[in-house]
């Protein structure tokens, strides 16, 4: 009796069990199937409403990149994610990569670019943009080297990119300033507010005419109506000078720019040309260090002798270039002037430049005025860099600051009336651009 009391036992103990596990296994089954309903509903059952109520500041950080794209988005669809970068220290791949873009991606993408610009010549610098689809898929990259060098990329549909060198359109301004020479013509212009190019450029206009080494004057007044070139405001470069002159000590130098139709020179005010056989210098920049002389202490020789050119001195390296147009009759090394090149013009005229550090051209070549031929240097007998520049006429050497330079053909009789009223203008501008500087306090009393 106590035997079968013991098993009614048991099987009540393990009746219990087995109950309890199949409420326990019930109540398991069902809170998991209720939490994955939860976790599909989070994911893929959006609240569209909620969506749809996106914020300006929401979609500006959206195109910017900050905040995930959400594909359901309205106003995500039409447009791009723009994201912007600047080269530094990195070279373009790894920029690249810093924005998600695959390896695979950015081979297909310099490959197709190299046409046009090898990524390998990226600068510190350079700007870039990226415009991404809302999948995050690369469709079109600009990549801006400067203010005038812009190329862009936009995929194709044999998901290749066509690349192609953008034109960029500069805005133009005319410019009409005076400036008043207190030390040099060069801190004039800077003083006045523009760049040293600016200088560069109207020296070279009045190259024919004015040595700009030794002519000017503190108090002489400096002309310019120039083209400013710029892009969303900021500068970029200088466009043509449209006219300039250069007053001092009561002389005057004019030059007016006009085209016949044909060709685009400048003139003076009665429209003669003013570029001429010679240039006043062979070098942009630059000091003089010796001029002619019949006698001179040799700094090098220790003793008197003749002096027969002008020393300019400069930097090592500065570019020489011929003064007029000619042959060249010998470019090697003659004792005391070093590495010398010589160029024959016509009319028996000679120009020799010595002391070069390079030589850029050969016995036989022909150079036109201005053409680079050589190199500042300080070989043979120098103390310093400079360019020994010298002038001769029938093997005979002549001062080049004296060397009368002959006009080239005047404007033709049909063009003057039209000259004439160009200059009129011109040089009412310049009157207004003194009354100006006056006004500024900018011209001393007595000039």
């Amino acid at each position: 009796m106590t035997k079968v009391k013991r098993i009614k036992k048991r099987y009540t103990i393990f009746s219990l069990l087995i109950v309890c596990s199949i409420v326990l296994l019930f109540n398991l089954f069902f809170s998991s199937s209720s939490q994955t309903n939860i976790i599909k509903s989070d994911f893929t059952e959006p609240d569209n409403s909620k969506q749809s109520k996106s914020t300006p500041k929401d979609l500006s950080e959206l195109i910017a990149g900050t905040v995930a794209p959400t594909t359901n988005a309205p106003e995500a669809e039409p447009g791009y994610i723009i994201e912007k970068g600047l080269i530094k220290n990195k070279p373009f791949y790894c920029e690249l990569r810093d924005h998600q873009i695959s390896s695979a991606e950015i081979l297909k993408l310099s490959g197709d670019f190299k046409k046009v610009f090898d990524f390998r010549r990226s600068r510190k610098g350079d700007e870039y943009t990226l415009f991404f689809s809302s999948s995050r898929q690369l469709q079109k990259i600009v990549y801006k080297r400067d203010f005038l060098t812009q190329y862009v990329a936009k995929k194709n549909d044999n998901h290749g990119f066509d690349v192609i060198k953008s034109k960029i359109v500069l805005d133009k301004q005319v410019a009409v300033k005076e400036f008043i020479l207190r030390d040099s013509l060069f801190q004039a212009i800077l003083a006045g507010g523009e760049k040293q190019s600016l200088a560069f450029e109207y020296a070279e206009i009045f190259s024919w005419d004015i040595d700009f080494f030794l002519f000017p004057r503190k108090g002489d007044r400096i002309q310019i109506e120039f083209e400013k070139l710029s892009k969303d405001g900021k500068f970029v470069k200088y466009g043509k000078i449209i006219a300039a002159r250069y007053i001092a000590r009561g002389k005057t130098f004019s030059a007016f720019l006009f085209n016949d139709g044909k060709y685009e020179n400048y003139y003076d005010e009665k429209g003669r040309p003013v570029k001429k056989m010679f240039l006043r210098v062979p070098i942009k920049s630059g000091k003089i260090t010796s001029s002619f002389s019949f006698r001179r202490f040799h700094p090098v020789l220790k003793k008197y002798r003749r002096h027969t050119g002008i020393d300019y001195g400069s930097r090592t390296g500065t570019p020489i270039f011929a003064t007029a147009n000619g042959k060249v009759r010998f470019s090697g090394w003659v004792g005391g002037y070093g590495k010398l090149v010589i160029v024959v013009h016509p009319n028996g005229y000679e120009t020799y430049y010595g002391h070069c550090s390079k030589l850029l051209v050969k016995p036989g070549k022909f150079v036109s005025q201005g053409e680079v031929i050589a190199k500042v240097g300080s070989t043979g007998h120098a103390t310093g860099p400079h360019v020994h520049y010298e002038v001769r006429i029938n093997r005979k050497a002549v001062n080049p600051n004296t060397l009368k330079s002959s006009p080239g053909r005047p404007l033709a009789e049909r063009f003057l009336p039209e000259y004439r009223t160009l200059v009129s203008k011109r040089l009412d501008s310049f009157e207004s651009a003194f009354k100006v500087a006056a006004s500024n306090n900018e011209i001393d009393k007595e000039t």
